[in-house]
């Protein structure tokens, strides 16, 4: 039984905007499943050595 995952885009959440960051992140697309599943989006940003968490910085910023 084929299964279909949610996936969250990183760069939605990101304080940096995805053109300008300078980043290489992994795509969606360019991952593979082995337990049958597959990923609703083949465009989403699934991993980032960039981002930065928009809470993280309020955190850093306020305490």
């Amino acid at each position: 039984m084929e299964k279909i995952l949610q996936t969250l885009n990183m760069c939605n959440f990101c304080t940096h905007e995805r053109n300008n960051c300078g980043a290489e992140p992994v795509l969606s697309q360019n991952v593979t499943l082995h337990n049958g599943s597959q990923l609703d989006s083949q465009e989403a940003v699934v991993a980032c050595g960039k981002y930065e968490s928009p809470i993280e910085l309020l955190k850093k910023k306020f305490h």
